[in-house]
């Protein structure tokens, strides 16, 4: 429940981070180690899960969706099959709580079925570690690659291209959201959004947190690559920050980005298609993505009547940047009153070419044999890039890290410098890109700015 002081309760992840542990691990060295746990650890564990999904416990099923000739023992036979069947976990559970949400179920009896969807979805993606073993003797591919061509990215966007202020439409209506039942999740009040959605996803889900007194205003909180909130019990909880009494508490809408969570594509990992499908997924991605939180803010700012703010993280950050750019064509309903840029960079070009993590990859070597060389990228930067913002620079924050490699910290600086951001809003952590992502549990001041930034926008 809530503490005396009136504060949301916050996961371990948050507590450990936050507290004396974190002085010690937010440091510049920090960010080499977790790269390269990711590159090397988790992708590669996450993409044979992938291929573990779509096998049905079949071992040959298995290497034919890997797409790699390998020996199959014993430990492997068995995560494949454990695999399986905690996905099979998770889908009966998600059923049962989708038919909850969708059929105004009471909140307790929400509340059970989504702990019991959280445990099983968290079961079902920790089952990846039991891959790893078997990785060690023999790596696994981080990324399946399978670089759309240039005529099929002509064939999607170039229409969008042609006409960049038409080039995310529909932004501001509200047809097919559905709410849940609000219900109360270990003292959270929650309930769950669903929209219609793309072609390859059929609807997309949010995640809506309110404070238990009238909210101030709220946030639409994009996520980063590969996170997934709504399927890992104890990833960091950033809408902790927001639900925090001191600057006025808001509520939190927190969609999932396509293909990650319930919108996994068949034999990909969450945030996977992304890079896998090159600048088809990308493009991809945000052609969809910005639209959806357009739509999310809009159906906000009719909920609760106060601002409305577009905030993210990583791959979140370079989304709500380029909808506070793109809002500028929208109805004034689906434009957002303020911005906060957690480890963003100006360039999407920049992460992708010199970037450590795309680097780490080979992103740039994968594109180049694949048949595209940087300036056919550089063609399409009007739909990945963001122009001028429809949010005053005031009202925009952001978080860099100083020894960011992953969105390099001088892009991030650029985007400031082009805007305009006023330097008191825009912080500079001493660490990298993790690290400075996580900063914002220890040092609460640009939450702060950013929520009088809001509350600005709200007295306007």
């Amino acid at each position: 429940m809530f503490t005396a002081e009136g504060a949301p309760p916050t996961n371990a992840l948050n507590r450990l981070i936050g507290g004396p542990f974190g002085a010690f691990l937010l440091k510049p060295w920090y960010d080499p180690v977790a790269l390269q746990g990711v590159v090397r650890f988790f992708m590669p564990a996450s993409r044979a899960w992938a291929a573990a999904n779509i096998s049905n416990g079949d071992p040959a099923e298995f290497l034919k969706a890997l797409g790699k000739p390998r020996s199959v023992g014993a430990g492997l036979i068995k995560a494949i099959a454990d695999t399986d069947q905690l996905r099979d976990v998770y889908q009966l559970s998600e059923r049962a709580w989708q038919d909850a949400a969708l059929n105004g179920a009471a909140g307790p009896m929400l509340s059970g079925l989504e702990d019991k969807r959280m445990a099983a979805a968290d079961a079902w993606m920790r089952a990846r570690t039991a891959f790893i073993t078997s990785h060690l003797i023999n790596p696994f591919q981080p990324v399946k690659f399978e670089i759309a061509a240039e005529a099929d990215v002509e064939r999607a966007h170039s229409a969008r291209l042609a006409d960049v202020a038409a080039a995310f439409p529909g932004a501001g209506e509200l047809a097919g959201l559905h709410q849940s039942t609000p219900c109360d999740v270990h003292g959270r009040t929650l309930s769950w959004v669903r929209f219609p959605a793309g072609i390859d996803s059929g609807f997309g889900w949010a995640r809506v947190e309110e404070p238990r007194t009238k909210a101030k205003g709220a946030v639409v909180f994009c996520h980063g690559i590969m996170m997934e909130r709504e399927h890992w019990a104890s990833l960091y909880d950033q809408a902790a920050l927001f639900l925090e009494p001191e600057g006025g508490e808001l509520a939190v809408i927190s969609p999932e980005g396509p293909g990650h969570g319930r919108r996994l594509a068949p034999g990909y990992y969450g945030g996977e298609p992304v890079l896998a499908r090159g600048v088809k997924g990308i493009l991809d991605y945000f052609a969809e993505h910005v639209i959806e939180v357009g739509r999310l803010i809009a159906w906000a700012r009719k909920t609760y009547g106060g601002p409305v703010a577009v905030a993210g993280v990583s791959l979140g950050a370079l989304t709500a940047q380029l909808v506070t750019s793109a809002a500028k064509y929208w109805p004034a309903e689906a434009q957002p009153d303020a911005a906060l840029l957690l480890t963003t960079n100006e360039s999407l070009i920049d992460v992708t070419f010199n970037g450590s993590l795309a680097s780490s990859l080979d992103f740039p070597g994968e594109l180049a044999r694949a048949g595209w060389p940087t300036d056919k990228i550089d063609r399409w930067r009007p739909l990945v890039e963001p122009g001028a913002p429809v949010v005053p620079p005031e009202r925009i924050v952001c978080v860099l890290g100083t020894t960011d490699t992953v969105t390099p910290y001088q892009g991030g600086m650029r985007l400031a410098q082009r805007w305009g951001i006023p330097e008191k809003n825009v912080f500079h952590w001493t660490g990298g890109h993790f690290a400075a992502a996580f900063s914002v549990l220890r040092d609460r001041t640009p939450i702060h700015t950013f929520k009088a930034a809001l509350a600005q926008a709200g007295r306007a």
